[in-house]
């Protein structure tokens, strides 16, 4: 989770998106990026992005992150 590019600090929004992962309800191990945006304010292209950049640790009993609206999972 150490990754800054282009002076932008990655890591602050990764951790953000880490706590929300632990707060907030998994069904059948699967969270909707939804529930991470309501959680924490932060604007959903940008969880997206560290999603892709794989700057995120899943909780044990989380195994997927689903964007439906987009059709993008990320997996533990």
């Amino acid at each position: 989770m150490q990754k800054q590019e282009d002076g932008f600090n990655y890591e602050r929004y990764a951790g953000a998106v880490e706590e929300a992962l632990t707060k907030v309800a998994a069904k059948n191990g699967a969270v909707q990026v939804r529930q991470i945006q309501l959680e924490t304010s932060v604007p959903k292209d940008l969880i997206v992005e560290v999603l892709d950049k794989e700057l995120v640790e899943f909780p044990d009993r989380i195994e997927v992150i689903l964007d439906t609206e987009e059709g993008n999972k990320w997996k533990k």
